[in-house]
């Protein structure tokens, strides 16, 4: 069923490239009757100072409360009280759960911001996640209580312990090693997040998921089914047709090989990007005159959320003097951020092309030439220029091709993107390149088929083709998967300051059986264990302890 769904999902998609503004009003309508998403997030904080982070853990789920398999990408925004965005990001989703953080700098005012979560399918709805955070900046607020305040306390709503060994009071730099009881653990069973975190004497409204019904704007907002999903169109200097134009689009400095699209019949076009891992994107233009058209990529939309509901920024005498405190232990820690980094957890790329590679040519093992039509000639065996009218192009042999393949272009990529100036090329430095690879079979990409690749990687991963067919443009990367820092004080580092107040986050835990290991940092205070996220029956489970260090 699951399988069936997901087929119409695409076949709609696939109408709707091609279908006119006049028909994308109806397929608009006819949403209501197609799988619905929604968004639950765990955050570690509603009341942050510069210099720290606020962690948070995306659930997306279906209506029945089940993971959603359709998105696989989300957003993330804070947004102030003026209604702008001060802070987006994008989530790559596995099987509905993604996760990340931001880093509170100095830029972003003391206020009152909405944190807030949506995949662009629930935009068509205009729906989301939301939660209101409140956001201290030392440096540039002067500080002062608010007269007549009562401000929410934090309660603990969970007075039966989680754990079968949890204490009441823990020394500074004490390792605790949490069990969960036995009746806790028979009601969880699926993924979860866990944040242990110095509590403080504020606390916002509970977040909530908000829809405002049918999108009014007749935009239709395709789902990122496979991954970031970029948009654009090309427009033409003079006659030139717009559909069924070849683009290529490649990642900054990366080794993958280049994604293709074609344009439809107004010029638009689609990449599907599987790992956005970079903020830098080249589109190319592959038709035989590139010159005759601009490429222009859409702007991200947010779906312009308008909120009139930001709560009043008010502080007591005892939180303003708990912010100084606490400000100033941020900024300790901060000061000792290389000795306590996190990990980027790097994803293996897969390339298929790669695997074929029949040669690779590390030239500082050769004699070195200047040109590249002289590297050519005295070391690349099986490769080299032949003469096309006024111009060159690279030919890769393959002795067991047919003569009818022998005849066909090679392809060639240059630090990831495709390159259809050969001729600029032949005469290219060949000091600048690190290595040349050979493919000598025949590959087919996007609609074509071509005799060999050659890849070609420069030391500096720089090389700028002379033609204009392609553009250069700054897009949202997702985020990286990381591995938070966990602080061990069974290592010798009595010498290293901790003040830590976020003691632990982890925002993926699997099997809750196992022990929950962390480590208290040199602040006494009251501190608050919280578990949450969606067993496999579709419950939303919050559970909180609470422990005190001195």
């Amino acid at each position: 069923m699951m399988k069936r769904t997901l087929t119409i999902i695409y076949s709609l998609v696939a109408l709707n490239l091609l279908a006119q503004t006049s028909s994308s009003l109806t397929f608009t309508n006819k949403i209501n009757s197609y799988p619905k998403e929604k968004i639950y997030v765990h955050y570690n904080n509603d009341f942050l100072l510069s210099g720290e982070k606020l962690f948070y853990k995306i659930y997306c789920l279906e209506n029945n409360n089940r993971f959603s398999s359709f998105s696989k990408i989300a957003y993330v925004e804070l947004i102030d009280s003026n209604n702008n965005s001060v802070v987006q990001q994008k989530v790559s989703l596995t099987n509905g759960k993604g996760y990340g953080d931001i880093f509170i700098n100095t830029k972003i005012k003391s206020g009152a911001y909405k944190l807030v979560s949506y995949t662009q399918w629930m935009k068509n709805e205009k729906s989301l996640f939301e939660k209101d955070i409140v956001i201290i900046n030392p440096f540039t607020t002067r500080l002062a209580s608010t007269e007549n305040q009562n401000p929410t306390k934090l309660s603990n709503n969970n007075n039966t312990s989680l754990f079968k060994n949890l204490g009441k009071t823990y020394k500074k730099r004490e390792k605790l090693a949490l069990k969960l009881n036995n009746e806790i653990i028979s009601k969880l069973n699926g993924e979860f997040s866990v944040s242990v975190k110095l509590k403080d004497n504020y606390s916002s409204k509970r977040s909530t998921f908000r829809t405002n019904g049918q999108n009014t704007a007749n935009k239709f907002f395709l789902p990122e089914l496979r991954g970031s999903l970029l948009k654009g169109k090309i427009t033409t200097k003079n006659s030139a047709k717009l559909s069924d134009i070849k683009l290529s689009l490649s990642l900054s400095n990366s080794k993958s090989i280049p994604l293709t699209a074609i344009t439809n019949n107004a010029g638009e076009f689609f990449f599907n990007i599987e790992d956005l891992n970079t903020d830098v994107v080249f589109i190319n233009i592959l038709d035989n005159k590139p010159s005759n058209y601009r490429i222009e990529l859409m702007p991200f939309d947010n779906g312009n959320y308008k909120f009139n509901d930001f709560r009043e920024l008010q502080l007591t005498e005892e939180m303003v003097n708990s912010i100084k405190v606490r400000s100033l232990y941020s900024q300790i820690e901060n000061a000792y951020y290389t000795v306590k980094k996190d990990s980027l957890l790097i994803t293996p790329m897969t390339n298929p092309i790669l695997d074929n590679i029949k040669k690779v040519y590390l030239l500082d093992d050769y004699t070195r030439f200047n040109t590249v039509r002289e590297t050519f000639v005295e070391v690349i065996e099986g490769a080299g220029f032949y003469k096309k009218g006024d111009t060159y192009q690279i030919n890769v042999t393959d002795t067991d091709a047919s003569e009818t393949l022998s005849y066909l272009p090679s392809l060639l990529i240059i630090d990831g993107r495709i390159v259809t100036d050969h001729t600029s090329f032949r005469s290219y430095n060949s000091r600048n390149i690190k290595s040349i690879s050979l493919v000598t079979d025949k590959y087919f990409y996007g609609n074509a088929i071509y005799q060999g690749v050659v890849i070609v990687d420069s030391f500096k991963g720089d090389y700028i083709d002379s033609s204009d067919s392609y553009k250069k443009f700054i897009v949202m990367p997702v985020q990286p998967k990381k591995l938070y820092f966990f602080q061990d004080h069974n290592l010798k580092n009595d010498r290293i300051p901790d003040f830590r107040t976020q003691l632990y986050w982890n925002p993926s835990i699997n099997s809750l059986e196992e022990k929950l290991t962390f480590f208290t940092s040199d602040v006494a205070g009251q501190y608050e264990i919280n578990i949450q996220g969606y067993n496999k029956i579709g419950q939303l489970i919050n559970l909180t302890n609470e422990f005190t260090v001195k």
